[in-house]
């Protein structure tokens, strides 16, 4: 749009010099060169009013023509282009800021966007890591030995709760404690709690009941 508004500059310059050029043209065209017979007429006494007031005429201003018209009305065409350019320069100027603008606030939530996504992909890569750590503590009972499982442990939920808290307390001595939280997993909580109460080793009891929270099966 810059071009565009020297180049009508330039033309509306270049009219205003023709224009100039063309008034400066007529008056020296219309300025004639006063002879000594025309000279002693115009001083005569009168000579005016014999003339029937040619000099009154001569006096006063020609009306433009039809062609100095159309040059002004070309003229004001012209600038009246050019404070039109001049506003659709600024409209775009204005339009131009707002995009910028716009075009920040737009890179600014992307960049949120993405810090977002990669704390929760790193919150979600921990959780998983979580429960990874988690499935590896749980003790899985598989069906095949879930019958045997439940067997035993209604001979345990049977016996004397001291006798069996010994029994469980051996196996825990062995590395077995395994399967000693699967049967106490299978005996009812009144018999399981009789025998944790026998334990001579709180700290057994205490280690059997964490492990049976995390059975499965």
């Amino acid at each position: 749009m810059g071009k565009i508004v020297t180049i009508i500059i330039v033309v509306v310059a270049a009219g205003a010099a023709f224009v100039g050029a063309f008034f400066l043209s007529r008056h020296f065209n219309n300025a004639k060169p006063v002879g000594p017979a025309e000279a002693t007429a115009a001083a005569a006494p009168g000579a005016g009013v014999l003339d029937g007031g040619t000099a009154d005429k001569a006096a006063t201003p020609e009306v433009p023509r039809v062609e100095e018209k159309q040059l002004y009305e070309l003229i004001k065409e012209v600038r009246q282009k050019v404070r039109e350019c001049q506003k659709r320069d600024q409209d775009l100027d204005e339009q131009e800021r707002r995009l910028q603008v716009a075009r920040q606030l737009i890179e600014r939530e992307s960049q949120d966007l993405e810090n977002l996504r990669v704390q929760v992909a790193s919150s979600v890569a921990r959780l998983k890591e979580s429960q990874a750590e988690l499935e590896k503590t749980r003790t899985a009972i598989a069906k095949d030995e879930e019958v045997n499982l439940k067997r035993v442990a209604a001979v345990y939920d049977k016996m004397d709760a001291v006798a069996a808290a010994r029994i469980l307390e051996g196996m825990n001595k062995n590395t077995q404690d395994t399967d000693a939280v699967k049967i106490l997993h299978y005996m009812t909580e009144r018999s399981v709690a009789k025998v944790m109460a026998e334990f001579t080793d709180k700290s057994v009891a205490a280690r059997l009941c964490e492990q049976m929270k995390r059975i499965k099966g």
